[in-house]
């Protein structure tokens, strides 16, 4: 599945590598549309990312991960302390897994207090995943994906994400993740 093209992302860029149109939904416009407490909060990555991986509204992941995360208004989540707290639950019909850690973050094993890793079979030596080759080998599923400070969906190959992450998150590692189900 080819999923990136070569194009210009303004007028002062060069040619970039950048994920097609199709396969990118911003996840701020989208809920800047149809909710006005997303237009009130700043550090929601991770409600945005629940909400488009379990289909649910804006408001009602945000009522969710505030009372299953602990998180704050406008402060962030905290998803390394949380994974626990949501690992098995159903929401929406979804049940989140646990997939687990890049293999080379080795200190998450211990803080997420799983043994899983997340291996990117494509390698014989354990490595983990880009954002780019999680979504091309994963095109099919739903799944909320931690990379370093930021958390992202990805729906059926459609990554959900800030402006502009298409071209400039393309090969973040993946830290770990949920498969919603």
């Amino acid at each position: 599945m080819q999923i990136t093209q070569k194009a210009k992302l303004n007028i002062y860029s060069g040619v970039i590598e950048m994920i097609k149109g199709e396969y990118f939904i911003n996840s701020i416009e989208l809920t800047k549309n149809t909710s006005d407490l997303a237009k009130t909060e700043h550090n929601d990555c991770v409600v945005r990312a629940f909400m488009a991986a379990l289909d649910i509204p804006y408001d009602q992941a945000h009522a969710w991960i505030k009372k299953s995360m602990n998180r704050e208004d406008r402060k962030g989540t905290y998803t390394g302390q949380a994974i626990q707290k949501v690992e098995g639950k159903i929401k929406n019909g979804y049940k989140l897994s646990f997939m687990g850690v890049n293999p080379a973050k080795t200190h998450w094993k211990k803080m997420t207090g799983s043994n899983k890793i997340l291996n990117n079979p494509k390698y014989k030596k354990q490595t983990g995943y880009t954002l780019k080759s999680f979504i091309e080998n994963n095109p099919v599923g739903r799944f909320v994906l931690i990379v370093q400070g930021h958390a992202v969906a990805v729906v059926n190959g459609v990554l959900y994400a800030n402006t502009n992450e298409n071209a400039i998150g393309l090969y973040r590692s993946v830290w770990f993740g949920w498969n919603c189900k």
